[in-house]
């Protein structure tokens, strides 16, 4: 059959491995998904004996809402039962408005989208062209 998956999940995913990667003892797991292509995944490592859990927040909305933030949460409850302390972060676009998000949310931006003029821009990388001179001679090839 096929994914029922869209192709901004796929450029979630990967913005979500550039801050949280599994190389570095990660597992991210989604959490819930929102309206649009906004999503909330939970990160959680073990790291010199403690756990770190970390509730990110993806959106591509060009402000982020309190009502947004406040679906994070600052606690979460471990696989038995224990209180853990959550971290909160943040996923957006480049040039998103930050003034509603509080100063102990970490804020982390796209490298694949921005915002221009109000609009929601993709920022592929350039296309790399080789300079190829036909007029030159070509250099002979000794042995």
């Amino acid at each position: 059959m096929g994914k029922e998956q869209d192709v901004m999940h796929g450029f979630v995913k990967q913005e979500i491995n550039r801050f949280y990667s599994s190389f570095d003892g990660w597992s991210v797991l989604p959490v819930t998904h929102l309206k649009g292509y906004d999503q909330i995944f939970s990160a959680e490592r073990f790291f010199h004996g403690e756990k770190e859990s970390v509730l990110v927040l993806v959106s591509f909305e060009p402000t982020i809402s309190s009502d947004l933030l406040k679906t994070l949460g600052t606690t979460g409850t471990g696989v038995y039962g224990q209180s853990t302390k959550t971290k909160m972060a943040v996923i957006v676009p480049m040039n998103a408005d930050l003034s509603g998000i509080s100063a102990s949310t970490r804020v982390l931006f796209m490298k694949s989208f921005s915002f221009t003029d109000g609009m929601l821009v993709w920022d592929k990388n350039p296309v790399r062209k080789s300079v190829y001179d036909k007029s030159a001679p070509e250099a002979p090839v000794s042995a």
